[in-house]
């Protein structure tokens, strides 16, 4: 329904008789209108300007103005006896669109407006008829009229008029000041105007004293409102002696009586304050022309020196008082945000025009009061005071009055304001009998048939559901069931109300499954934290606080969930989930995403007004993050929501989170950023609980990775089944591949590569969206934008997860050790050609007699006894001292294995001092050593000579040292490949190696010295089996020759220079070793 300006005041007339619904008086109407807007527009009635005598006289046209005026405004209260949804149709519709169709209509009333007409002498008629014409046409021309006030004189001379005296003896100034307020109060609601007036000081103060002087004249109202604030106070005064109240608290504090209502209660009848003490009576049942007599009867007291009008048409002083004050307190309240006005409108007492203007029988006042009380709510202190002098039991007495259907727009702002400070609401909902009340009359507006009072209701629902206790009452009076159908009403909208209703329920929808969400999230929190740490670190929800529900803690509450993913599988559906599925949640919240769908596929964004297109984004997006806390905190839901099928474009829940994914909207970067939030908490719900680490041997990495691969998928129940295979026939796999490289919009660019990464992953636990990503060589489109830098810098921690989760895919896909498939990933072409010219040309050796030793464990376990004793006494292998293959599963090896690969300090045994040799001088010592190494083998030949001689038999058979050397065999040229493979996934490869083990416990790895900066250029071999390395940066390292490992790193003096030369004290310390070095410098 039309109600944009319920509560907009109307003049008190005595009803026309031509005014009527009847189609033969509507026609005679309709073409006097036509006769006398042709002789106002000049164009229209003389467009060649050649009769200038025939014009209407000045008088004439005022009271034609005025016939205009009160023909529009007869049949605007005929419209409002009988409510309709448009005026489109109606009396009031067809004369305003007979003004419509004169171009030059309004443009005579901007010039009549402008300084050269309206700043003649003795013009105030004339000006005063082109205001009440402007404000006859306010119902459907509020746009006009502020567009009139951007003229900054028309708004100075507009805001003088409505500055005038109070005390003017003049009808016309009385008329003048009256309809320049009311052209004020449509103004005021553009906030560009409402900045320039708040700051005239002179307008504001004199607006504030005069509805101030308005409630004193009302004298029984005010007597009324004196005795109900004192008696509010008593009862305060009463109960603070049985409980003390609490340091702080606004509530505590006693409101102080102004001087007028201290006389007033000191002069009212007793009568007067023993009916004020009771709670206040809702408005009188009378009707409005009798409340509308009363009322300005007593206001024209005032003003009895001004005489009754002369002229037909014009509006007499009672009327004019009573429009004057609605106007007057319209003003006041819709400047009542600001912050400038609030100290003198606390110092006029705004509160006790309040309460006594509340006290009043008239509806119109008690709409314009409410609106004045729900712009001051903004202010903390007002809202205190507004409390704490009962005025919110008179404010909830309104709907116990017949008249409450009239207020209802009224109330859902005054609703709205309350709960726009979470202090306030905590404080009212701590009442019970306020409290229940208040939720009450939100419940009813949000059934209401008026659109501006169901949207009041809706946000006053969304900023209150965070408490327990309106949590509670919303559920039990089947909220739920009331957002869902204001949701799909909105579908199809019929008028921009409604468009903005849908898109506030979709927000409330969104801040209750938030509530929901979090309090899931804190529970499962306390119960993975100890019960120790949790009573000292973790704060306790209080039950009359808020759950904390903003951006910040819904991330927070997300990673909780993210990181407890199992926990919340095992978790049983609560009774919210229950009833959301019950009522077909998910599919409504689908339906709001097929819209927005099928109107982005259909029509050109560029085309279409902004605020339709806003409209459309966010109440996608607010689905969107709903649907992403439902499938996150209730992952079997996820089912339901990919598989439900929209009956009107036959498509499923899944197919349309896809498109959306794939949106060309222009602001399609939140919109695919939620979709695919979506899309990965269904394709990774089941999985993530199944998921096992994948343990990679170190002799078959494909296999162990084949068989991790496998059980992870054949492990997935069957929903996860169902949501794998359903989006592997919805072409997912596509989706995700080419959003891979999105880059639309800049700022998501990062993270929806990183979700796109993600739905892969989980879809990868399908094995056949496995070969599929394996034959479309994924890991080579993963490896190039791991090499690639992030589209923004800021977004580097959103890229390095991106890394990880691509590694992680890579490495999944390709069945390689995660390892293998980081540098294979992240290594540049070049250093890829590199690592391969350097593996081909590496000698690969290594000791054929643990090739001999590991043929003969094979035979052994497959139970060729014969032939691997053969093989014993042939090759004569010493076993004993052989070390044990790792393949044999005895539980004992493996732990000796384990024990002998962990580096242990050697035990050097000790000497005697009979043993030292005398001392000898350096050049003594270093010749001494010298002749020793040329005696020794080297260290490649050593190392293999140690080897055969521990493997062997001291005494070689005579098969074996007559034997020649063997060409390469198929096995010796398999084994070398296994081990140049394994040379292959050296991070740092090196083209000379030492001779590989078969049997060490660790696959190969090159040493790389990523200590060390310069280049090597002196070595010296230590009898423990170190060696000591120098550098060309004057840097001195020590490495464990049998662990490959650096053990000691020194930098000799700055600007050392390359070292040549090393030497040490092993032979002949006694305690600590003593390194000497030559340099270049």
């Amino acid at each position: 329904m039309d109600d944009d300006i319920e509560g907009t005041p109307l003049p008190a007339i005595p009803h026309r008789k031509d005014i009527s619904s009847d189609p033969e008086s509507m026609h005679a109407l309709e073409v006097r209108v036509f006769e006398l807007v042709t002789e106002l527009v000049p164009d229209a009635y003389d467009p060649y300007n050649q009769a200038a005598d025939q014009r209407p006289t000045e008088q004439t046209t005022i009271s034609n103005m005025n016939w205009l005026s009160e023909t529009l405004e007869q049949a605007e209260i005929l419209f409002r006896q009988f409510p309709m949804s448009r005026r489109d149709g109606q009396l009031i519709g067809h004369l305003l669109r007979i003004l419509d169709d004169f171009e030059d209509f309004y443009s005579m009333l901007e010039r009549k407006l402008q300084a050269e007409s309206a700043e003649r002498a003795d013009n105030d008629a004339m000006n005063a008829a082109v205001c009440r014409l402007l404000l006859a046409t306010a119902p459907t021309n509020v746009r006009f009229i502020i567009r009139l006030m951007y003229d900054e004189d028309i708004l100075d001379r507009v805001t003088r008029w409505a500055n005038a005296d109070a005390t003017s003896t003049s009808l016309h100034g009385l008329q003048l000041r009256c309809y320049a307020s009311g052209l004020l109060s449509f103004a005021l609601r553009d906030r560009s105007i409402a900045d320039i007036v708040v700051n005239n000081e002179s307008f504001c103060t004199n607006l504030l004293k005069r509805a101030r002087f308005y409630a004193n004249a009302l004298e029984a109202e005010h007597a009324a409102a004196a005795a109900y604030m004192q008696d509010v106070q008593k009862k305060k005064a009463v109960s603070s002696k049985h409980k003390k109240p609490s340091v702080g608290t606004p509530s505590s504090k006693k409101r102080k009586l102004s001087i007028d209502d201290k006389k007033d209660m000191s002069n009212a009848p007793s009568s007067s304050i023993s009916a004020a003490a009771a709670p206040p009576p809702p408005p009188r049942t009378a009707d409005e022309h009798d409340d509308d007599e009363t009322i300005s009867t007593r206001l024209a007291d005032l003003i009895l020196s001004i005489p009754a009008p002369t002229v037909n048409h014009e509006q007499g002083p009672a009327p004019l008082m009573l429009l004057d004050l609605l106007y007057t307190v319209q003003c006041v309240g819709l400047m009542g945000e600001y912050l400038e006005l609030l100290a003198s409108a606390l110092k006029d007492d705004i509160v006790g025009t309040s309460i006594t203007l509340l006290h009043s029988a008239h509806t119109s006042v008690w709409s314009a009061t409410l609106q004045l009380i729900s712009h001051f709510l903004a202010h903390k202190k007002f809202a205190f005071s507004f409390l704490d002098a009962g005025g919110l039991d008179l404010v909830l007495a309104a709907q116990a009055s017949p008249r409450f259907a009239h207020l209802h727009r009224s109330l859902g702002m005054c609703l709205h304001a309350f709960a726009s400070s979470s202090v306030v609401t905590e404080l009212i909902l701590s009442r019970d009998p306020t409290r229940t009340a208040l939720l009450s009359m939100g419940m009813t507006l949000l059934s209401s048939p008026y659109d501006r009072a169901r949207q009041n209701a809706v946000v006053f629902f969304g900023l209150v559901v965070p408490f327990r206790s309106a949590l509670e009452y919303f559920e039990a009076h089947d909220g739920l069931y009331t957002l869902f159908n204001l949701i799909r009403a909105g579908n199809l909208p019929k008028a921009a109300v409604q468009r903005q209703l849908a898109h506030d329920a979709c927000l409330c929808l969104r801040q209750y499954v938030r509530v929901h969400f979090a309090v899931l999230a804190q529970g499962l929190r306390r119960k993975t934290v100890d019960a120790s740490t949790s009573s000292s670190r973790m704060i306790k929800q209080t039950l009359g606080k808020p759950v904390d529900i903003d951006d910040k803690a819904f991330e927070q509450h997300v990673a909780i969930l993210e990181a407890h993913r199992p926990c919340t599988m095992m978790c049983k559906e609560t009774k919210w989930q229950t009833q959301f599925t019950h009522l077909r949640g998910p599919l409504v919240l689908l339906e709001v995403l097929d819209v927005f769908r099928s109107h982005t596929a259909t029509t050109d964004p560029s085309s279409e007004p902004t605020s339709f297109r806003l409209w459309l984004v966010e109440r996608a997006l607010f689905s969107l993050q709903i649907l992403r806390m439902l499938t996150l905190a209730s992952p079997p839901m996820a089912v339901e929501i990919c598989h439900t099928m929209l009956q009107d474009s036959q498509r499923t829940g899944l197919t349309i989170l896809l498109d959306c994914a794939m949106t060309s909207h222009p602001r399609d970067g939140d919109i695919v950023k939620g979709a695919l939030q979506v899309v990965c908490n269904c394709v990774c719900t089941s999985s993530s609980g199944d998921k096992q680490p994948q343990q990679y041997s170190k002799k078959d990495d494909r296999t162990t990775a084949n068989n991790n691969t496998s059980s992870s998928s054949m492990a997935a129940p069957f929903p996860a089944r169902a949501i794998l295979k359903l989006a592997r026939e919805k072409n997912a796999i596509k989706v995700c591949l080419q959003l891979l490289r999105y880059k639309r919009s800049l700022q998501h660019a990062d993270a929806i590569r990183l979700l796109a990464t993600q739905a892969l992953l989980g879809l990868s636990k399908d094995r056949h969206v496995t070969q599929i990503l394996e034959q479309m060589q994924i890991g080579q489109l993963l490896s190039d934008l791991i090499r690639n830098e992030p589209v923004l810098e800021e977004n580097a921690d959103v890229h390095a997860k991106f890394r990880e989760c691509a590694l992680e895919l890579i490495s999944h896909v390709t069945h390689r050790a995660p390892s293998a498939s980081i540098h294979e990933a992240t290594d540049p072409t070049v250093r890829k050609i590199e690592k391969a010219n350097i593996v081909a040309a590496t000698r690969v050796t290594y000791n054929p007699t643990e090739l001999l030793v590991m043929i003969h464990d094979h035979l052994k376990a497959h139970g060729l006894h014969a032939a691997a004793d053969a093989l014993e006494s042939e090759a004569a292998l010493n076993l004993r001292a052989s070390c044990p293959s790792p393949q044999k599963p005895i539980k004992k090896a493996k732990v000796a294995l384990d024990d002998a690969s962990t580096p242990r300090p050697a035990k050097k045994p000790k000497r005697s001092m009979a043993h030292h040799p005398k001392l000898l001088s350096f050049a003594q010592r270093r010749q001494q050593m010298l002749s020793k190494w040329k005696q020794q083998p080297s260290y490649f030949d050593k190392d293999i000579l140690a080897q055969s001689m521990v493997l062997s038999s001291p005494k070689k058979a005579p098969s074996m040292a007559k034997k020649p050397l063997v060409k390469p065999t198929w096995l010796d040229t398999v084994v070398r490949q296994h081990l140049r493979e394994q040379h292959r996934l050296c991070p740092h490869p090196v083209s000379v190696v030492p001779p590989f083990s078969l049997t060490a416990s660790k696959s190969h790895r090159c040493h790389h010295n990523s200590q060390a900066q310069g280049g090597l250029t002196a070595a010296k071999f230590m009898a423990d089996g170190h060696i000591l390395l120098g550098t060309d940066h004057g840097e001195v390292l020590q490495m464990h020759l049998n662990q490959d490992e650096i053990v000691g790193l020194w930098t000799c003096h700055a600007n050392a220079g390359a070292l040549t030369d090393l030497s040490t004290n092993e032979h002949t310390r006694t305690s600590s070793l003593l390194m000497l070095t030559g340099t270049t410098r």
